[in-house]
């Protein structure tokens, strides 16, 4: 019975499912700042732990977020018996371009996070998609902004200036 609306539920999901992915070059959310990499990351970094994101991973070229996911569909469709809720998971990829730093974000589900058995679900289009590019946007107008305070990553905050 449960795989049967566990189908029924992927249908539905798969009929509704109209967005299309970004135009952007590498199809994913992505903008390009000018300012330096550990200027972005920050920000990043403030912007995520606000929206109750963990870091799991930081490289010199990259940095991964995680948290349980509370979207019921992916919670039915991709939870397991090892872990009944997957992870939402977003990998930021930073590309420096002399003064300028392209900056990627791919978003993914992950089941049975942090175990041998991870399995990857890409997540290309819809509306979370659209809001990772909207952040993107919001964090390179405050990383473009001088003397921006990293503390206006805050959900929903618009840039703004230090004043001395």
């Amino acid at each position: 019975m449960k795989n049967i609306f566990a189908l029924c539920a992927a249908l539905l999901l798969a009929c509704c499912q109209t967005a299309e992915p970004p135009s952007t070059a590498s199809g994913k959310p992505e903008v390009t700042i000018r300012a330096s990499v550990s200027k972005i990351k920050a920000l990043l970094i403030t912007h995520a732990m606000n929206n109750g994101l963990s870091i799991t991973k930081d490289t010199e070229y990259l940095l991964q977020f995680d948290k349980p996911t509370t979207n019921v569909g992916a919670t039915l469709l991709l939870g397991s018996r090892y872990a009944g809720t997957p992870n939402e998971r977003y990998v930021i990829t930073f590309a420096p371009l002399g003064e300028e730093t392209r900056v990627i974000a791919s978003a993914m589900f992950v089941t049975n996070p942090g175990s041998g058995f991870e399995q990857l679900t890409p997540v290309n289009a819809g509306p979370g998609i659209d809001q990772t590019q909207r952040d993107l946007q919001q964090i390179k107008a405050m990383a473009e902004t001088p003397d921006t305070s990293v503390a206006a990553a805050k959900p929903g905050a618009k840039p703004r200036a230090v004043t001395r």
